[in-house]
């Protein structure tokens, strides 16, 4: 329970773990700072131990690491496409390439620069997930909260910003303690290819030469895949300490197409932060350390082996959430005390007032003179004048609604427009158009005014034609159905109804025309009604 209540709250714990084929390292980080380590052997009693280790040391954020042979990579280029499309095309692809293995990752990489432009996507997996399932499983079975999985060469790609003179083509070439030769190659940043290769135990045989022979060979071999540019520079990174750069300085031939570059892993580290140094060449120290700084997203890991560690996120997210809704509850209530306090002192402020005035008034009413009129009734008068002032009303907020209407069909000409305003959404127009004996009359319908929150109404009577017109009735009606509808789009408008139309469509109407272009004009009328709101009224 202390071991929960530790790992729960103390966010500055968290540890890191290599794994490679014979060992297991877990290094433990607090403070900013890299503490202790423990080496587990890869076999049933080693896994026994670090289940122990687990169960004594609590949950704790953890990122797992490794640094294994069987790990591939594959260039390809997938249609560039979104969202559950692209997550089905990757599927797909991985389920092709890496069909026995759930560990992969798909990195998209940019898009071709021509053809369809399709993706460039790399591809990385771990080809034998029976090294690795063992202690996942062990990690799962004490709820720790596991934060990814991750390998050596996404590890060296933390380092590529800060490296001396970085370019477009980077091979870093590190050794791990537990491991052996790690070879990395990037392209402008972008991760191509990693080759492992097992050393003989450190002190035991010359490490120079050995290193020499393998960037000969993984350089041609880059140059087969033409991923080396004749045309730029190509930088060779060793990670060491100063003896082994020593010997690898004398064993290397200097090419005018390659530049080579000697980190130094203690100097590099410290001048990264950290505080460690080794008297062995290895990095493992130096890539643990900037995964454990930097804490990048998952690459490998499922989503049921992330759910602890999702888990605590949220946990954390809803305590520091509840912290500060009492903060702010604290906050809110201490200003509301406050403001009651002031609305006392206000209120009984404002009621000296009110008494004080009221004293004053009645004295000055006793000393006016009669009048002939109540004060009362002069309120009353005044009331009146302002509510007859507040009903003073423009048609322009009409007029602009028809001409966006008219604009949406520039077939439609003004012949004219009647305009009133109203308490009444259905009171008649002034005047009254008479329809020629071609055009039918439609009507309008009544509204609805009661329970209308409504100041008043203002009332427009559209009559147009259509020009110009070649005998199409059927157009020429659908183009006045769709220009009363475009005048029901605005806010306010309750109704725009055709009053009549170019043509009398009632079934006891004869229809006769002419095949010529000679023909009548197609005009109509439009009652449009536009409800005014109490704080619109001019």
């Amino acid at each position: 329970m202390i071991s929960l209540l530790k790992s729960k709250f103390n966010g500055g714990c968290r540890r890191a773990i290599l794994l490679s084929t014979n060992k297991l390292v877990v290094y433990n980080w607090e403070d900013g700072r890299l503490t202790d380590s423990y080496m587990f052997d890869v076999n049933e009693e080693g896994r026994g131990f670090f289940d122990k280790y687990l169960k004594d040391t609590g949950r704790i954020e953890t990122y797992f690491v490794v640094d294994l042979v069987e790990e591939e990579y594959r260039q390809e280029t997938l249609p560039h496409v979104f969202g559950r499309d692209r997550q089905a095309v990757i599927k797909r692809k991985k389920d092709r390439l890496f069909r026995d293995t759930p560990y992969y990752h798909a990195d998209i990489q940019g898009r071709m620069e021509e053809g369809r432009r399709d993706d460039r996507v790399l591809f990385t997996a771990l080809t034998n997930p029976e090294i690795i399932q063992p202690w996942i499983s062990i990690l799962l079975e004490n709820k720790t909260p596991l934060a990814g999985i991750y390998s050596v060469p996404q590890l060296t790609s933390l380092l590529l910003d800060i490296l001396p003179e970085p370019s477009d083509h980077m091979l870093v070439v590190s050794l791990q303690g537990i491991s052996g030769l790690r070879q990395t190659f990037f392209h402008k940043k972008e991760l191509k290819i990693s080759r492992l290769v097992d050393m003989p135990r450190y002190g035991t045989a010359p490490y120079a030469p050995v290193i020499k022979e393998e960037v000969e060979v993984i350089t041609r071999y880059l140059n087969s895949l033409r991923l080396i540019d004749p045309d730029k520079p190509y930088d060779v990174y060793f990670l060491g300490d100063s003896k082994l750069l020593n010997e690898v300085q004398k064993e290397i031939e200097e090419y005018s197409s390659v530049r080579y570059h000697m980190v130094n892993v203690n100097l590099f580290g410290r001048e990264s932060g950290l505080e460690i140094e080794t008297a062995t060449p290895f990095s493992d120290q130096l890539l643990v350390y900037h995964l454990l700084k930097e804490r990048p997203g998952n690459y490998y890991a499922l989503k049921e082996e992330t759910h602890y560690f999702r888990m605590d996120r949220v946990g954390t997210a809803m305590y520091a959430s509840s912290i500060c809704l009492i903060l702010a509850s604290m906050i809110w209530g201490g200003t509301n005390f406050t403001s009651g306090l002031s609305y006392k002192r206000q209120g009984e402020n404002s009621y000296k007032l009110y008494q004080y005035y009221s004293e004053r008034l009645k004295k000055a009413r006793m000393e006016l003179e009669p009048t002939p009129v109540n004060p009362y009734e002069l309120k009353t008068l005044v009331e009146i004048a302002n509510t007859l002032d507040e009903y003073k009303t423009s048609p322009a907020d009409i007029f602009t609604i028809i001409s966006r209407g008219m604009d949406r069909y520039p077939q439609i000409e003004l012949n004219r427009l009647e305009w009133q305003a109203s308490m009444d959404p259905n009171t008649e127009t002034a005047g009254k158009r008479s329809a020629s004996t071609k055009q039918g009359i439609v009507g309008f319908s009544n509204l609805d005014s009661a329970g209308s929150s409504y100041a008043y109404y203002q009332i427009a009577m559209v009559e147009g034609v259509i020009k110009p017109f070649e005998g199409d009735y059927r157009k020429a009606i659908e183009m006045i159905n769709g220009f009363a509808d475009s005048l029901k789009e605005s806010e306010g408008v309750q109704g725009a109804s055709v009053v009549a139309l170019p043509l009398d469509t009632r079934s006891e109407a004869s229809l006769s025309g002419t095949t010529g272009k000679d023909t009548n004009d197609a005009e109509f009328s439009v009652r449009l009604v536009l409800g005014v709101l109490p704080h619109e009224r001019k």
